[in-house]
């Protein structure tokens, strides 16, 4: 189960000093049924202890050498399940054993990604029957965490939790 008021609930500090990793891997799917690509997608963080080793190389290096890795071949054979019932997500075997966590930050969007709510992004799982949410890609060199921390102040000022 996800605890999602963990996230809103961290200090600023507490908050950057964990997740202040410049990549992330988003998992979703495509909700358009016409010939655009229409995504909805949510976050997932891998611990920084999976990017020690490439520390002192670019970000580009880094991640054509962690691609190659075990770790990223099984990654991105892993589909997150969806509860609807408790409107929440199954946490694959996988993630739980590597310690990556779902970070709740919703999002739609091709081109241009607008944030989503918990409450409208299970909504539209739910009218396009999306039952798991697989992997599409990686995003680097972001300042992630600041973008996710505003995104969940936001969350607990109206109380979308």
């Amino acid at each position: 189960m996800l605890d999602y008021e963990k996230f809103q609930t961290m200090s600023k500090e507490e908050y950057f000093k964990k997740y202040n990793v410049g990549i992330r891997f988003l998992f979703g799917c495509d909700i358009n049924q016409k010939d655009e690509i229409e995504m909805i997608s949510l976050r997932v963080f891998l611990p920084k202890k999976y990017f020690q080793e490439y520390k002192n190389i670019d970000i580009f290096k880094t991640m054509d050498l962690f691609k190659k890795t075990p770790l990223f071949k099984e990654l991105i054979e892993q589909s997150i399940k969806i509860d609807f019932e408790k409107r929440e997500f199954v946490m694959p075997d996988f993630f739980i054993k590597h310690d990556i966590e779902i970070i709740p930050y919703f999002t739609q969007g091709g081109e241009k990604e607008e944030e989503l709510s918990k409450e409208k992004f299970f909504e539209l799982l739910k009218q396009n029957e999306i039952k798991e949410l697989n992997y599409l890609c990686f995003l680097f060199f972001g300042l992630f965490h600041e973008e996710e921390y505003e995104y969940f102040c936001k969350a607990k000022e109206l109380k979308c939790y």
